[in-house]
């Protein structure tokens, strides 16, 4: 499998997931199928919350193949509909390998990576 367009709406893709499976989030949010993609999401535990000013979160999903760095946006979506982030919150993550590092974010939109965890204590 794997397109550049969704097989549903046919809109351009550009998440790496979503090209792999040939389909968007938001028609596989509503495909019968569901269920068969939910395995593949990355998968986190929240470690430490501080509300509005910083969470941190593990990897626990990276048996599967996917992880919080390969599917950072579902994860940013996921914490920002949950109400466990605001727009100012700082997300930092452990990966598969012991690295602490900070997702960017602008709300509820993935914008990218920083290393480390500079001005928080974890």
């Amino acid at each position: 499998m794997g397109s550049s367009h969704c097989r549903v709406c046919k809109r351009r893709l550009k998440n790496p997931l979503s090209i792999k499976l040939g389909i968007g989030p938001v028609c596989r949010a509503k495909d019968s199928l569901q269920k068969e993609f939910d395995f593949m999401r990355a998968q986190y535990e929240v470690l430490e919350h501080e509300r509005g000013k910083y969470i941190f979160i593990c990897d626990i999903g990276h048996n599967s193949g996917y992880s919080i760095t390969n599917d950072a946006e579902y994860v940013v979506e996921q914490l920002y509909s949950l109400e466990e982030i605001t727009d100012k919150t700082r997300i930092f993550y452990e990966d598969s390998a012991g690295i602490i590092d900070e997702l960017l974010h602008s709300g509820k939109r993935h914008t990218g990576y920083k290393s480390g965890h500079e001005g928080v204590e974890l």
